[in-house]
């Protein structure tokens, strides 16, 4: 890949896709992305969907093209499951399997039963958490391999692994349970930054250690974002070969969040030229519904799907973006599905003035331009924020009086 697979639409830096700077990326040709808005999105503290809001939300992940979606967790959830089999018969479904249960392969067979096509068998990796589990090194391991073989032989698609905590884990210890639930049959080893404090380097170092593990079975990243790396963490596994990759729609999580959905499928575009087989143009919309239906709004400057994020207000900025839009952008807001616009407020100039005026249908003379231009700078100062397109309607009629 050479550059941005729609050149057209994407205004990011040629040193993304200079050689002598990838050289030294292993990027996979084909990446799967799997939901879990339902599960670890659902673990914010804020967020909680009804039987309704789950099916609109798989129906909306469908609609754009998601691979997978993590329903929830395996016994607990599998009405949920059932309800979303119904529904969305293109939609691979996973459950998470926590494996320190006592039920765990019971409920290993109802999530199946019920309609789940991936089994992510989850277990603690660390010495502190399996002390408090009254597991030790080696009776963690039996048990994992003992789920993991039994998840293959009830016929799930994918069996994953999935050690939390991985980033806190004896590195020795936590690739000695690799290799033994890949001999079990795992299909997929995942990486865990439980609680956001790797950096970088580290999840390269240790993406690139697992994928020399098995040629076949996939290697995945769950990155949270407490100290706000999990899109860097997500996309530094990717390049030392990571191919199934955790998000979240809109970052939800646990405590700081997860890598978001949107921003990754736009990312990898972007910056790797890597076109997954999602709609990018319906992000917009699904992140506007789960910001409906978790009552949680979306921040104006969240990446991709901000309602400011193609918004410009500085006088010289909107100069520049009335003669190219290309000249202030990473990418054509179409490509997520979200629109570019003219905000007021302090630094607004003429030329914001009058792009505003035009974008709402309003007649303002050149001649009014610059008392209208003072108005809107000295009330945004008065009143510390931006100039609505409400109150700047008004401005304009009761200058017109």
């Amino acid at each position: 890949m050479t550059g941005p697979s729609r050149p057209e639409l994407i205004h990011t830096s040629p040193l993304n896709f200079a050689p002598d700077v990838t050289s030294g990326e292993h990027i996979r040709p084909d990446i799967t992305v799997t939901d879990c808005t339902l599960r670890e999105g659902q673990q914010a503290a804020e967020v909680a969907f009804s039987p309704d809001d789950e099916v609109e939300f798989a129906l909306a992940l469908q609609d754009i093209g998601v691979p997978v979606m993590q329903v929830g967790y395996a016994g607990t959830d599998d009405r949920s499951v059932g309800r979303i089999r119904s529904a969305c018969p293109r939609l691979a479904l996973a459950s998470l399997l926590v494996g320190w249960k006592p039920d765990a392969l019971d409920a290993l067979h109802s999530t199946r039963e019920a309609g789940a096509d991936v089994c992510s068998v989850l277990f603690r990796s660390t010495d502190a958490h399996l002390e408090k589990l009254r597991h030790t090194r080696t009776s963690a391991i039996d048990r994992v391999q003992e789920l993991v073989a039994a998840a293959r032989a009830a016929g799930f698609r994918d069996v994953a692994f999935g050690p939390s905590f991985s980033t806190l884990a004896d590195v020795d210890y936590l690739f000695e349970m690799y290799r033994a639930a890949l001999d079990a049959g795992a299909t997929v080893i995942s990486l865990a930054d439980s609680t956001g404090t790797a950096k970088p380097a580290v999840v390269r170092y240790l993406a690139a250690r697992m994928r020399t593990l098995s040629d076949t079975a996939g290697v995945r990243m769950h990155m949270h974002n407490d100290l706000g790396l999990a899109m860097a963490n997500t996309l530094a596994g990717i390049e030392c070969g990571a191919d199934w990759i955790e998000v979240t729609v809109n970052g939800l999580g646990e405590r700081a969040g997860n890598c978001a959905l949107e921003e990754l499928v736009v990312a990898l575009e972007a910056l790797y030229g890597i076109r997954l087989p999602i709609r990018s143009e319906g992000l917009y919309g699904v992140s506007e519904l789960v910001s409906r239906l978790t009552r949680i709004p979306i921040p104006p400057m969240k990446p991709v799907v901000g309602a400011d994020v193609f918004a410009n207000k500085l006088e010289i900025h909107v100069i520049a973006a009335e003669a190219d839009p290309t000249l202030m952008e990473p990418f054509d807001p179409v490509l997520a599905g979200n629109r570019r616009t003219i905000r007021l407020g302090r630094g607004t100039g003429p030329t914001g003035v009058r792009m505003k005026a035009a974008e709402l249908g309003l007649q303002v003379a050149d001649t009014r331009l610059p008392v209208l231009v003072t108005q809107i700078n000295e009330w945004a100062v008065t009143h510390k924020r931006g100039v609505t397109d409400a109150e700047f309607a008004a401005m304009v009629e009761a200058e017109e009086r």
